[in-house]
């Protein structure tokens, strides 16, 4: 006799291009055995939108799926504070709506906000240079962020566990403890983002070659391919990974996977902002005033004949690196894996931004890759998880990130060296304790 599944609903987007759809798709088929599961899709037209009709339609919508979650043994929610509305209100009210309504959940959180009073040092800095309009925004999205988002959001899971099963998912040590600690949130459980087994590790392994990706087509054995890996917003750092490129040697190439983010597609915009300033990068063009003439390393001759002339304008700028960089585009979710297994290194060269994990990053060490990251707070804590599995240096430190490149000092470790490491399997785990299978069935 088969033994009937507790019924799982995932709230979070899903038929989406970006990080949280990803690992929603992740979960759900590493949990299809133990849970039958239906995901609501959070439609981004209509939750990030703007006009008043749209958002009372996205409204309504959350009405909807909160009569439906009656029908179900547990709740996920994906918790990305800006999935759920553009305006803070609006996803603070949205978020709280859905926390009341579940019978039974378990909230994952990609973000978390600590309790944080305005910086007043900085607000009168602002007030002092005139800048009333950024001292506003800094005020209104402290406490926006902090106060609503943060507290005010963990103050409804605090009201939910007085009633019902209610936990909490964290992607770091250091968020559960504030968590616990600050918020006085129980049932808080930390598990880094995970998505591919051992298994489905060396089968990516084996499979992928670069000749699957035309664009590669001319990086034979010779070339040291780098990677980097998701939207290319300026938080990712490319414009790092470039410069260091432009330090190394003719066989090292950047492949740059990945595209502009659809939120940040604008209309009537040619360019966008951060892909003129990797371009710049890649192809400075030819100072003729500063530029050196071949490797002589004389400067340019003004008095040249003609014949010289026409021969330096067809000389590259000496850190012209456009045949050794390589827009790839984005990704599909089986694509991704086996790009990331082409590349000699993954690099992810980020700026701080106070998020709590990295899709990329996790996918790398779950593939084994050799991964060098800036030492930001999130990759901080997730090589807590992974001792000795990253290199790290320094937020914007090009020249150290050629160094650490061209010494080879990042690892791959011998896949059958840490078998403990959190994985597919302790996830797994992790979100079945957390929305308690054994005591979720009707």
């Amino acid at each position: 006799m088969s033994i009937k599944k507790p019924r799982l609903a995932v709230i979070s987007t899903y038929d989406e291009l970006c990080g949280i759809a990803s690992y929603a798709r992740a979960m759900v088929r590493q949990l299809s055995p133990y849970f039958e599961i239906r995901v609501f899709d959070l439609d981004q037209y209509m939750f990030r939108h703007s006009s008043t009709r749209v958002r009372k339609m996205a409204d309504k919508e959350v009405e909807r799926i909160c009569e439906e979650l009656r029908e179900f043994d547990c709740v996920n929610i994906q918790l990305e504070h800006g999935i759920f509305g553009k305006n803070k209100r609006d996803s603070y009210r949205r978020i709280c709506k859905l926390i009341e309504a579940a019978p039974s959940l378990c909230i994952t959180f990609h973000t978390v906000f600590e309790g944080a009073s305005v910086n007043w040092k900085q607000l009168w800095q602002k007030l002092g240079k005139f800048k009333l309009k950024e001292a506003w925004s800094l005020a209104i999205t402290t406490r926006m962020e902090h106060n609503l988002l943060g507290a005010g959001i963990y103050h409804a899971i605090r009201r939910a566990q007085t009633g019902k099963k209610a936990s909490v998912v964290v992607h770091t040590r250091r968020d559960a403890r504030m968590l616990r600690v600050l918020e006085r949130l129980s049932d808080v459980h930390d598990h880094p983002l995970a998505y591919y087994s051992h298994e489905e590790a060396l089968t990516y392994e084996q499979e992928s070659r670069r000749a699957e990706f035309p664009l590669l087509k001319d990086c034979g054995k010779e070339v040291v391919l780098l990677g980097c890996f998701g939207f290319t917003g300026s938080y990712k750092g490319i414009d790092t990974a470039l410069r260091a490129l432009q330090l190394l040697p003719e066989n090292y190439h950047l492949a740059i996977f990945g595209g502009v983010h659809p939120e940040s597609i604008q209309k009537g915009v040619p360019l966008d902002p951060y892909l003129t300033e990797l371009l710049k990068i890649i192809g400075p063009g030819r100072n003729w005033l500063d530029d050196v003439h071949g490797s002589s390393g004389k400067a340019i001759n003004l008095n040249a004949s003609v014949d010289e002339l026409l021969k330096l304008a067809g000389t590259p700028h000496s850190r012209d690196i456009s045949r050794r960089a390589h827009f790839m585009g984005p990704m599909t979710d089986d694509d991704f894996p086996r790009a990331m297994m082409v590349c000699d290194a993954v690099l992810l060269p980020y700026l701080e931004v106070g998020q709590s994990a990295s899709g990329p990053m996790s996918m790398a060490v779950n593939l084994n890759r050799p991964v060098i990251a800036t030492r930001t707070r999130t990759f901080l804590q997730f090589s807590r998880y992974y001792p000795g599995r990253v290199a790290l240096f320094d937020i914007g430190n090009y020249l150290q990130l050629s160094q650490i490149i061209r010494s080879g000092d990042f690892r791959r470790r011998d896949p059958n060296s840490a078998d403990d490491e959190p994985g597919t399997a302790s996830n797994i785990a992790t979100y079945r304790n957390a929305l308690a299978v054994e005591r979720a069935g009707r």
